[in-house]
């Protein structure tokens, strides 16, 4: 099976992989052998690229026969963009969401809502009410509680 790529289409599938990359291992602190497939896959993307005319975009390490993008291109890249993005609005959301669950969860004592009418609405008034907040004020407002009222 053979495929071929455009310049900017060779390009686009390297900031794929850079996303994809990102997304598998940013936030690693041991080997997944899960991953191993995909990178696998990512290295041979890379490789592809930088013997196909991407040579200052994808670095070629001798030492330890891999490829990596070149740090001040994928700064510059829209895969850093795509991935600022994601992240910047996965913060917001997941903020908002858990922050409203455990609203909803203290509002009901840790039982069940009646029915999943009433679960939407109380938590729609929580997320409504967080997002509203940080939208206005961001984190500034936020504080950690350490310790309860009358309990030390």
């Amino acid at each position: 099976m053979e495929l071929s790529f455009s310049k900017d289409e060779l390009k686009a599938l390297v900031e794929m992989s850079v996303i994809a990359d990102w997304v598998m291992t940013a936030h690693d602190n041991e080997d997944d052998e899960r991953k191993d497939p995909y990178m696998k896959l990512v290295q041979k993307i890379y490789a592809f690229a930088h013997k196909n005319g991407m040579k200052k975009e994808i670095e070629h390490l001798e030492d330890i026969q891999e490829f990596f993008p070149d740090e001040q291109w994928e700064e510059k890249s829209l895969a850093r963009t795509f991935i600022t993005e994601f992240e910047e609005k996965t913060f917001w959301d997941e903020l908002v969401e858990r922050l409203a669950e455990r609203e909803l969860n203290r509002k009901l004592k840790n039982s069940k809502a009646e029915n999943v009418e009433q679960h939407m609405e109380i938590f729609e008034e929580y997320a409504s009410k967080y997002a509203n907040e940080f939208a206005e004020n961001g984190i500034a407002n936020l504080d950690v509680v350490t310790s309860k009222p009358g309990k030390k």
